[in-house]
């Protein structure tokens, strides 16, 4: 696990699955941050899966939604997105991000939003099956 600012981030109990614990505002330089960890962590996969704890997420600036897409060659295709604990607020600020990521990379993939962490490891693994079964992971 690694902190950057208030946040954690860690590479999940799979090796395709990156774990993100986003607490107050997300800066450039976390943002930053949280790319050369994915880029260093998921060097050579084939895609990513993205998930963690949205409850205590304050905004996402707008200079480090920016970065979100230059950074975004850096790392493996986002292949699923799946947020726990997000408020009616996090959640739209992850779909805008999201589809500005998905505009401006020709990105497309399922962005969920649940509970708690058992349904999200419960997603992830559904999302992950059909990744295999498709032949698209």
């Amino acid at each position: 696990m690694q902190r950057i600012g208030k946040h954690t981030v860690r590479v999940g109990e799979h090796q395709d699955t990156i774990v993100l614990t986003l607490r107050g505002d997300v800066t450039l330089d976390d943002a930053k941050q949280i790319f050369d960890f994915m880029a260093a962590r998921f060097a050579g996969q084939s895609y990513m899966l993205v998930t963690g704890d949205m409850s205590e997420l304050g905004h996402v600036l707008a200079e480090a939604r920016k970065m979100l897409v230059t950074a975004s060659s850096r790392i493996p295709p986002i292949r699923g997105l799946v947020y726990h604990r997000a408020s009616f607020t996090a959640r739209v600020l992850t779909e805008l991000v999201v589809r500005g990521y998905a505009l401006a990379t020709g990105a497309d993939f399922p962005v969920h939003f649940v509970k708690d962490e058992a349904e999200a490891g419960a997603w992830l693994a559904r999302r992950r099956a059909q990744l295999i079964r498709g032949g698209t992971a």
